[in-house]
């Protein structure tokens, strides 16, 4: 019984010492999505902030037919940050958003979400509640517009996403039909049980 007594109070011990508490690794500040910016690349920064901070070797000026004129900083690289101005033309002065595209992209939110993640994990970070998105087949597809009281915008406000339907397993064709028709759907609909959908673009936006 003695021994019993001496063992339960070294376990108390060790339990309570935090010396013994897991350490949670930080996320490199280079790398970190938040609601400043990502990484380096601030809300706030302006073009001649961009050249001061990175250098004109590693700016690149594309047009996309929609959101218009945007800046890539190390293009065509895992590490691309792409930013979509405000104005129409140079100078640039404001930022309306910052995204990053490709899935083997460094960059992550401090809850660890990052390009590539399944619908499926992206769910938990919501604290488990379903996304509602785009459909794929429409305008702005996997676009998420809806967090139905999940997590995700209550820990990063300025999070946009938009996912990407990646494979499947095989589907009646009259579901898949029947599926495509809606204009939104939400991420626990069945059929996503047997796709697989990926988180395939991050974005930050001024709120």
């Amino acid at each position: 019984m003695k021994h019993s007594y001496l063992f339960l109070l070294i376990v108390a011990f060790f339990a309570c010492n935090p010396k013994n508490e897991q350490k949670v690794e930080s996320i490199d500040p280079k790398l970190l999505i938040s609601c400043e910016g990502i990484g380096d690349v601030k809300l706030s920064d302006s073009y001649a902030d961009l050249q001061k901070k990175f250098g004109d070797s590693v700016l690149s000026e594309h047009e996309n037919n929609v959101a218009g004129i945007f800046t890539s900083i190390w293009d065509a690289s895992p590490k691309q940050i792409n930013i979509y101005w405000n104005e129409k033309t140079a100078p640039f002065k404001t930022i309306k958003y910052i995204e990053v595209i490709d899935k083997l992209a460094p960059y992550m939110t401090k809850d660890s979400i990052m390009l590539g993640m399944s619908i499926k994990d992206l769910v938990k970070k919501n604290a488990g509640m379903a996304l509602t998105f785009r459909n794929f087949d429409a305008s702005n597809g996997g676009y998420i517009t809806g967090y139905n009281n999940g997590d995700l915008p209550k820990n990063i406000p300025c999070f946009e996403g938009i996912l990407e339907w990646t494979g499947q397993k095989p589907i009646d064709i009259n579901e898949l039909r029947e599926f495509q028709a809606q204009e939104e759907v939400k991420s626990f609909d069945r059929i996503l049980q047997r796709m697989s959908v990926e988180l395939s673009t991050i974005r930050i936006r001024k709120k």
